[in-house]
């Protein structure tokens, strides 16, 4: 009946409606998002600074970016000034990448890159 067709396309309209609202708040998976500095969570602020310095743990870490990826686990993108500021100083960037779940971290090359990047 043609009040079945029109309750079908209501409910299908929703669900479009629905969809486009959730995709709106969400990342866009495979594309690195920008974060606000502060943003970056402790265990990924500590698993970046136990790369950078090593055995110089009491050091502080001055990040200068942060981005996310959404893939199978979350990487975790940060730049932090290794010298200087992060407008005119020594930068380097590192990718974390948190395993689905929670189930890991894997903490991947530190890269040196211009201030500009």
């Amino acid at each position: 009946s043609d009040n079945a067709v029109c309750a079908e396309m209501f409910v299908r309209a929703l669900a479009a409606l629905l969809l486009l609202a959730a995709m709106a708040n969400a990342q866009i998976l495979g594309g690195f998002t920008e974060k606000k500095v502060d943003d970056v969570p402790s265990h990924i602020y500590d698993a970046v600074r136990a790369a950078a310095f090593e055995a110089e743990s009491n050091k502080l870490l001055n990040v200068c970016s942060y981005h996310t990826q959404v893939v199978a686990g979350v990487n975790h993108a940060v730049t932090y000034a290794v010298s200087g500021s992060c407008t005119d100083g020594e930068l380097a960037r590192v990718v974390i990448y948190e395993k689905l779940g929670g189930a890991g971290l894997e903490v991947g090359e530190i890269v040196a890159i211009k201030a500009d990047s």
